[in-house]
């Protein structure tokens, strides 16, 4: 396999040598081929879309026998000059400039390539062809074989080729070329060694087609900044009630109010008022209680006497856990979607934020009943307020899914195969979802008004209640290891068509990874896999 063979990854298999039914399992890992093809992987061109041949002309011949010839082709190597004519004397430098110029109005829609390391993505018109693995020593630069091909591998996350149809369809062909997709280097991050655009043609022959690991997705943050304190904001405190006997009516203590940074808000219920004959009630707390919380933040009971505390806020509820990405998604969906741009897999979802809590009750107040001395005012002291809610822990983030490995990405096109190998890496490993943020604790209660000099006091607010914790974020999608992808395209692999593939990436744990619902989808691998095509641009 040249410079690039890979181990570990099975035994190269040829078409003809698996002679798979129509509906047969055509890998591992959750992925068949169900179409009506043959046992070839060749299936129909689609009808009226066959492209046309390319005309008769002197400079026709088989590339693997056939003499490069001046006027029939653009000439590249590595010592040449882009700003040379591009014949075999005066050769271009890079292969995008032989492809310029081979495309250009008149030109010789040719280019032949010395077998040397091209470090470049290239873009080919449709119609266009590399004739590679040339002999640059040889006078007629003839091929040098199969084990002495052009090297086209660019920079990680550039792919090597990718073939457009700028005009009327004629079919490409690139021939004894070797392409190298390195491996992905930015979270989900695929691998593509080649893609075939909307219109496009081409023939694959004694070539290798040769793709890298995706990337791992990145892991989702957790619902805590960074930096910050692993518990949401607590609830505010409540306010003490106001003496007796200052006053021939005493306001109960204000409302305290908690508010969070997602606008959330809860209030702390205001103490009862003191007064002559008897206290009044203290408010109860808001927002109104979850339904599985333990309390209810009613208020205290004001009376002429005695008086009941308020109490305590309920709690807030949790947020739910993100579920993991592919999981309840029907096939081919579940694997992502392909685009122009490539392949996109799915995130896990995000953790929904904890509830805030309640605000406790406010105390009830009281009278003074003659505890007053006759030259005072004759108000009796009032209730404290309720302690706000703590504020409901934010959800983790879901999990980045995998990057894939594709050794060609089809995208209404046409593709031949012959005489080439298609080899493809590990599909990146999904993103753990982040944990969810503990929900901040209630605010304590507010004390009670008391006359000075004495044990007669009013009542306490309650507790405000403690924010919900937030939910964790589910894991990514496990990468893919595709030979050839494809959406609404005729691919055919001929039986002297090798392929193997490399491993599928596990889907990522959700934040709890005892939820087997957060765990994210593992990839899969495939020969031929026919996936949905993006519509809409990625986020």
């Amino acid at each position: 396999m040249g410079t690039r063979g890979r181990q570990g990854r099975g035994t190269l298999r040829s078409v003809a040598a698996i002679a798979l039914g129509c509906g047969s399992a055509a890998g591992g890992a959750g992925c068949s081929y169900a179409e009506d093809c043959t046992t070839t992987y060749s299936c129909e061109p689609l009808p009226g879309e066959t492209p046309p041949a390319l005309p008769a002309s002197p400079c026709d011949g088989d590339p693997a026998t056939s003499p490069a010839k001046d006027g029939c082709g653009v000439f590249v190597a590595r010592s040449g000059d882009d700003a040379s004519d591009g014949t075999r004397e005066a050769p271009v430098r890079t292969l995008q400039r032989a492809v310029d110029k081979a495309s250009m109005p008149g030109g010789t829609r040719r280019v032949y390539a010395c077998a040397e390391d091209f470090e470049e993505g290239i873009s080919l018109p449709s119609g266009v062809a590399i004739w590679g693995g040339r002999d640059c020593g040889a006078e007629a630069w003839t091929w040098g074989g199969k084990d002495r091909l052009t090297e086209i591998a660019p920079a990680p996350e550039r792919v090597p080729l990718i073939v457009e149809a700028r005009q009327a369809s004629i079919t490409s062909v690139v021939f004894g070329v070797r392409l190298v997709a390195a491996d992905a280097i930015r979270p989900s991050g695929s691998s593509i060694a080649m893609i075939v655009r909307e219109g496009a043609a081409v023939n694959v022959v004694s070539s290798e087609i040769l793709a890298g690991n995706g990337a791992d997705g990145a892991d989702g943050n957790d619902g805590a900044p960074r930096d910050a304190p692993w518990r949401a904001p607590d609830g505010a405190p409540g306010h003490p009630g106001a003496p007796g006997c200052i006053a021939d009516w005493t306001e109960g203590a204000p409302p305290a109010m908690t508010v969070c940074e997602d606008g959330t808000s809860s209030i702390g219920g205001a103490g009862g008022d003191g007064d002559v004959a008897a206290g009044g009630d203290g408010e109860p707390g808001a927002p109104p209680p979850w339904a599985g919380a333990m309390h209810n933040g009613e208020g205290g009971k004001g009376g002429p006497m005695g008086c009941t505390p308020g109490e305590w806020g309920g709690d807030g509820g949790p947020g739910a856990n993100g579920v993991g990405a592919g999981k309840g998604v029907e096939e081919p969906l579940k694997y992502g979607t392909i685009s122009a741009r490539g392949w996109q897999g799915f995130s896990g979802q995000d953790g929904q934020n904890g509830r805030i809590g309640q605000g406790g009750g406010g105390g009830g107040g009281v009278g003074t009943n003659g505890q007053c001395r006759p030259v005072d005012p004759q108000g009796g002291p009032s209730g404290g307020s309720g302690g706000g809610g703590g504020c409901g822990g934010r959800g983790g983030q879901g999990g980045g899914y995998g990057g894939g490995s594709f050794g060609i990405i089809a995208l209404h096109a046409h593709v031949m195969v012959d005489k080439t190998d298609i080899l493809t890496g590990d599909g990146g490993r999904g993103g753990n979802g982040g944990r969810g943020q503990e929900g901040g604790k209630g605010g304590p209660r507010g004390a009670p008004g008391a006359i000075p000099g004495t044990a007669y006091f009013a009542c306490e607010g309650g507790f405000g209640g403690t924010g919900g914790k937030g939910g964790h974020g589910g894991g990514g999608l496990g990468g893919v290891s595709i030979a050839v992808a494809r959406v609404d395209s005729s691919v055919h692999l001929t039986e002297s068509a090798d392929w193997r593939w490399g491993a599928p990436g596990a889907g990522g744990h959700g934040g709890d990874p005892s939820d087997d619902k957060a765990k994210g989808q593992d990839g899969c691998t495939a020969v031929l896999w026919e996936f949905p095509e993006l519509i809409a641009a990625p986020r």
